[in-house]
């Protein structure tokens, strides 16, 4: 683990597995975190940029890597996740195996982006620049730098051209 200066957190995060985090310049925690890995993958890695805000209750499941860009805002109850958790195959499931590393997709955050309460990022997902995701979407596919988006699955809603 490394953490850059005035990192500041309300509550000892909650850390489960072997993830390996990176932690910005002036980073804010606020309230209970939580932070997962997996079993499929040697090194799976957490990277968060410089003055980074995390609302209450945010939740990682990081079995490959989750990037978050510089200046961005995660709201309260929101998860990011790189992984399904389980297997696509049935079998594999009732077995109780982990996703295979074929299915674990990085997730990238661009900076600048703000995503609201209760959102849910799933993997491979790659979020633009100066990006804004309305409270309590579920994103599934990649939005681009500078949209609103918002809904289930979330959408593209307008396009700015400036921050």
């Amino acid at each position: 683990m490394s953490c850059g200066r005035n990192f500041r957190l309300d509550s000892i995060p909650h850390i489960l597995g072997h993830t390996r985090i990176h932690i910005g310049d002036d980073v804010k925690f606020f309230g209970t975190i939580g932070i997962v890995s997996g079993r499929t993958l040697d090194d799976p890695t957490l990277v968060l940029g410089d003055r980074v805000s995390l609302g209450d209750r945010v939740g990682f499941s990081v079995n490959r890597r989750i990037t978050v860009g510089d200046d961005v805002v995660i709201g309260a109850g929101s998860f990011l996740s790189d992984n399904d958790g389980h297997p696509k195959d049935p079998e594999g499931r009732l077995k109780g195996l982990p996703p295979p590393p074929e299915e674990i997709l990085a997730v990238a955050i661009g900076r600048n982006v703000k995503i609201g309460y209760g959102s849910i990022v799933t993997k491979g997902v790659t979020i633009g620049e100066h990006a804004i995701i309305q409270p309590k979407s579920i994103v599934t596919s990649d939005i681009p730098p500078y949209s609103i988006a918002g809904g289930n699955p979330a959408r593209v809603q307008s396009r700015r051209t400036t921050p």
